[in-house]
């Protein structure tokens, strides 16, 4: 019986990370054509997209706990590659679950600065997309640690785009239904940085305990 091929973790992680790229990308989309205008028909059907999307996300961290339960030697420690795929996961049903409250909290019209925000999530994703490519070369990588550095960067700029944003809204809002909707809106994205900045944090420690 011929033996069964070691699973290659990185490029497994690398996997799981596209999906949340190529959702990201969708959520970019919806964002942009909300504001042109779309029914709720369309809204769904482009929600209803973004979630097949993170259920092969899912999938693809799935897989990688189970080889990683099957595994007798991996390349890094094991309980590292187990916490940068959950940060994957993480990271990808962040951002879904800012696509979904477009749904859950009735959303009609977009608040200016949001575009501020989701502009600044897909950068930070991007760069998340190429921490995890990067990551199997951390021992001779020139890139790997500026990337990170550059995500942790974005997590501020989030940070403050985020306090702008909510002083913002208690200054100028009068509803206090919608200053509720909003708050939570904008604290749901200022998670996707957090998500993003946690996910290049535990590739930091990784790179460094396994060099």
């Amino acid at each position: 019986m011929a033996k069964k091929k070691e699973a290659d973790f990185f490029e497994l992680m690398k996997a799981e990370a596209q999906y949340s790229s190529e959702l990201t990308a969708r959520f970019k989309d919806l964002f942009d054509n909300f504001e042109k205008g779309i029914n709720a028909e369309e809204l769904q059907v482009k929600l209803d997209e973004i979630h097949a999307i993170e259920h092969k996300g899912d999938e693809a961290h799935a897989e990688i706990v189970t080889e990683l339960n099957r595994a007798f030697i991996t390349p890094i420690d094991r309980e590292d590659i187990f916490t940068v795929a959950a940060n994957i996961d993480k990271t990808t049903n962040a951002v879904e679950n800012v696509a979904f409250r477009l749904w859950m909290f009735d959303i009609k019209e977009l608040r200016p600065d949001i575009h501020e925000f989701t502009d600044l999530i897909v950068k930070c994703i991007e760069k998340t997309i190429e921490i995890i490519a990067e990551f199997k070369n951390f021992k001779k990588s020139k890139t790997l640690n500026s990337t990170i550095r550059l995500v942790y960067e974005y997590e501020n700029d989030g940070d403050r785009i985020y306090r702008n944003a909510v002083r913002n809204l208690f200054a100028t809002e009068k509803d206090p239904i919608e200053t509720q909707k909003w708050r939570e809106f904008y604290h749901d994205m200022e998670k996707c940085f957090d998500a993003c900045s946690e996910l290049a944090g535990s590739v930091e420690r990784a790179a460094v305990k396994n060099s």
